[in-house]
């Protein structure tokens, strides 16, 4: 369930999802062949060729539970040393399109956490879902060399600032990657700034001192 749940076109995302729509008829369609060549939907065990690290791609889908069965809804297994199943919206929250910054940090009791930061539009997705819920679980779902459900951190009050921060249930070097993928995704829809490229001298050349340079040796 859980991979025909996901493994779909992102063309049918944006039909049933408001956040998606806007993404996919602003700027989504880089991000859709960034995806669909760096975790795309996979279903056998063939191993992808690595992605050069600028090229790689991840996702982040946040799905709010929900206490009754029907349509729209359905259930999950989270934690993979003690699985726990769940019932969540299957239409997501919010997205990696609305996301600015992802950071790996460490936490207070030791292990790794994921830090997400949201756009503008992001920020009130997160705010809007999360105030009336409080009690509810957060159910993570990220795709970069494959898929799983990372977290369900507990609501504890409405998320009004942009940030969202949870444990997943992965490797640090794993969470290295998605957070990667993410920023990559960022950068692409212009949510983050390009990095700029260091300058690199020429291999065998010499730059010339300037006058201030030979006055003062």
């Amino acid at each position: 369930m859980t991979k025909r749940f996901h493994c779909k076109l992102w063309a049918d995302e944006a039909r049933i999802n408001p956040f998606f729509k806007s993404l996919w008829t602003r700027r989504g369609v880089v991000a859709v062949f960034l995806l669909a060549f760096s975790v795309g939907c996979k279903t056998t065990d063939t191993k992808e060729k690595p992605a050069k690290p600028d090229k790689e791609a991840s996702t982040l889908r946040l799905h709010m539970e929900e206490n009754d069965v029907g349509i729209g809804v359905g259930s999950v297994e989270v934690f993979r040393s003690q699985p726990t199943k769940m019932t969540v919206q299957k239409t997501a929250f919010v997205d990696e399109g609305e996301i600015t910054k992802a950071t790996v940090v460490d936490s207070q009791h030791g292990g790794h956490l994921i830090q997400i930061e949201y756009t503008r539009r992001g920020k009130m997705a997160l705010q809007m879902a999360t105030a009336p819920h409080p009690g509810r679980r957060v159910a993570v779902w990220s795709r970069w060399t494959e898929g799983r459900w990372l977290a369900a951190p507990v609501v504890q009050r409405g998320i009004d600032d942009g940030v969202f921060v949870f444990t997943p249930d992965c490797s640090r070097a794993e969470a290295e990657r998605i957070v990667r993928g993410l920023n990559n995704v960022a950068i692409k829809l212009e949510n983050q700034a390009k990095p700029k490229k260091p300058k690199t001298e020429g291999k065998g050349k010499k730059t010339k001192p300037t006058e201030e340079q030979e006055m003062f040796k």
